[in-house]
């Protein structure tokens, strides 16, 4: 008779080192099959690598091919491991070993005493949540981000130290006001040789051409001039009241 799809059938599978479960899912076109242990999975290549690994998991995956694929938790056992989590690799999983060998690998990681430190999640970075800036005068700094670059002052926690906080979009700049227990204020790097090649940070806006007159308007010192960057966006740079040095750059024109 022909197999009912879907299909799910797991099964207890005994290696030298202890025993695993062997989980078989086929489908119409498709089918996974992973053998668990109390360490981690030995898998067919569905499995994703990069979230497990951010989550401290370790998994090990073998690939089949479209002639010889991977149904049974059996066909793992002598195929070749072509990725893995680090936190597989800590228990000496290697690409090229076999499923079955990674699988005694796992279940010998079980009795293992737990000196071991963990290894820690990949991180991942998301996006730039602030940039924090320690000026002089907190009034000059919020005419200048506020009524110069159009951000927008929102609430901040109550620290033990003065600051403000401002927005653009999702990325926020926290300022903090100098005093004894801050950095100093300000760009350490000499007024004379501040350009675009120093330490600076940017916003887009919607016309970087648009805003110079606003800028000279309201006396903003302008580094250079407006110019175009080899990939046509166009860039104007400026500083703050501390002389922090600040980009200003637009898409180009479609």
């Amino acid at each position: 008779m022909a197999d009912q799809f879907p299909r799910t059938v797991q099964r207890e599978m005994h290696f030298e080192h202890g025993r695993a479960i062997g989980i078989s899912n086929r489908w119409e076109k498709g089918q996974y099959c992973s053998i668990l242990t109390a360490a981690g999975i030995v898998g067919c290549g569905i499995y994703d690598l990069q979230t497990p690994a951010e989550f401290g998991q370790a998994i090990a995956i073998a690939k089949g091919t479209p002639a010889c694929p991977l149904v049974e938790p059996e066909d793992l056992l002598e195929s070749p491991i072509v990725g893995l989590t680090p936190q597989a690799a800590a228990l000496g999983i290697r690409t090229g070993m076999t499923g079955r060998e990674a699988v005694e690998l796992m279940l010998r990681a079980r009795g293992r005493p737990s000196a071991e430190k963990p290894i820690p999640a990949v991180p991942r970075v998301k996006t730039l949540d602030h940039v924090t800036l320690v000026v002089k005068d907190l009034e000059k700094s919020r005419k200048f981000y506020v009524d110069a670059l159009g951000m927008r002052e929102v609430p901040r926690p109550p620290f033990s130290f003065a600051g403000s906080w401002f927005q653009a979009g999702t990325t926020q700049i926290h300022l903090i006001l100098e005093f004894s227990g801050s950095g100093p204020a300000g760009n350490l790097v000499p007024e004379n040789a501040r350009s675009s090649r120093t330490h600076h940070f940017a916003f887009e806006v919607d016309d970087a051409a648009a805003v110079v007159p606003r800028l000279q308007e309201l006396r903003i010192p302008i580094l250079g001039s407006l110019k175009p960057r080899p990939d046509g966006y166009l860039q104007v740079f400026v500083t703050d009241p501390d002389g922090h040095v600040v980009e200003l750059c637009s898409a180009p024109k479609q």
